[in-house]
């Protein structure tokens, strides 16, 4: 009689279980922050902690796809270099994690009556929660975790289909980062900005367009396969400037503006600050700790910039192709070098530009008006 051949037993590792369980720990702390800073005649500090707006679909919708990630990473059958380390899965599940806190905790009730915690949530919800998604790259897990019959039933067949094909246009890096931008900048305009806050179901398509626009620019930006398959680094450092300076014109633009934009969190019952300082801080929310999000994420594809070129080289090395000695490298890096050092150059001194324009113009034109649109 012959005897099976034992089937591998399935684990988690360590390094995805811990990533989790921290990530996990640290979410009712994080939740808890933007809620303490409310006033306590306002809402009773006991009950901070229970105003948390779980919503099924959001909530199953989070935890199936961490289900799907550590499924993909038990495979027995997954080569072990695709297998990411213990950075990516903290990214991940840091990444689901702000989207819960952006839709599921205290910061979602709270953000309907402070502007400035509602740009924390967009914070969270449109650059943290995708940039650390996107950071660990968890396509080939997420797809190793679907049960095969729906690779091929579902997944295969929808790929395939002209329609879905035909929106790949959107991973353009341009359109890509139009859309992030104008998202943006589109429910901003007071008139759509205070109906999203008083509408449930516009406030809804608010939540989905500010998430999927991020989702794409930040796979755009983070990609990991090399180029030509992905955007060149010229092409990634445009985006993040443009998106930058998106993000800094209309934060100082809130920050030093006069008058009261947005009427709907009055209609709601503001709480603790007044409509201008609200809106001040939530300005200066979007422009420091935003613009300091999108210079870690410039680092961050920088350093992957340049580990891509290293295993480049490595390859060469290792199949036996002519390689370059370490002048030789340095020489043929020397202009991508110095196009990257003067994009930066350029940036640095987009943002002290504007921030100095915003400032002298509030100063002698006595301030921007608060009007009902841009």
């Amino acid at each position: 009689m012959t005897m099976r051949a034992a089937t591998p037993i399935r684990s988690i590792a360590p390094s995805v279980l811990w990533s989790a369980i921290v990530v996990a720990a640290l979410v009712p702390v994080l939740a808890a922050v933007p809620s303490v800073l409310r006033a306590d005649h306002v809402l009773p500090r006991s009950a901070l902690w229970t105003d948390w707006p779980i919503t099924p679909g959001i909530t199953l919708s989070l935890l199936a796809s961490a289900w799907l990630y550590v499924a993909g990473q038990r495979d027995a059958g997954a080569a072990t270099a695709d297998r990411p380390g213990a950075r990516h899965h903290l990214a991940f599940f840091g990444g689901l994690a702000a989207i819960f806190l952006a839709l599921q905790s205290p910061i979602d009730p709270l953000a309907d009556h402070l502007f400035v915690v509602h740009q924390i949530e967009h914070m969270l919800l449109r650059t943290g929660g995708p940039m650390l998604l996107m950071l660990a790259a968890p396509q080939a897990a997420l797809m190793r975790g679907l049960p095969s019959w729906v690779r091929r039933r579902v997944l295969a067949p929808l790929l395939g289909n002209p329609i879905v094909r035909a929106l790949g246009i959107l991973g353009q890096p341009a359109i890509a980062t139009v859309l992030f931008v104008g998202t943006t900048y589109f429910w901003m305009i007071p008139r759509y900005h205070d109906l999203a806050i008083i509408d449930e179901p516009v406030h809804y398509l608010w939540h989905t367009t500010l998430l999927i626009t991020g989702l794409i620019f930040f796979w755009r930006l983070l990609d990991t396969r090399p180029y030509p398959l992905s955007a060149s680094l010229g092409v990634r450092l445009c985006m993040f400037w443009f998106a930058s300076m998106g993000n800094i014109l209309l934060g100082s633009y809130l920050s030093f503006k006069h008058g009261v934009l947005y009427h709907a969190y009055d209609a709601m019952g503001r709480y603790w600050l007044s409509p201008s300082v609200d809106e001040q801080f939530g300005g200066l929310t979007m422009w420091i700790p935003g613009s300091m999000m999108f210079a870690a994420t410039s680092m961050l594809m920088i350093y992957r910039w340049a580990r891509q070129e290293e295993r480049a080289v490595a390859r060469r090395q290792g199949t036996g192709m002519a390689t370059l000695t370490i002048e030789e490298f340095l020489v043929s890096r020397r202009s991508a070098n110095r196009k990257m050092a003067i994009g930066l150059l350029v940036f640095a001194a987009s943002v002290l530009i504007i921030s100095l324009s915003v400032a002298l113009t509030d100063r002698y034109a006595g301030g921007t008006p608060g009007i009902n649109g841009f």
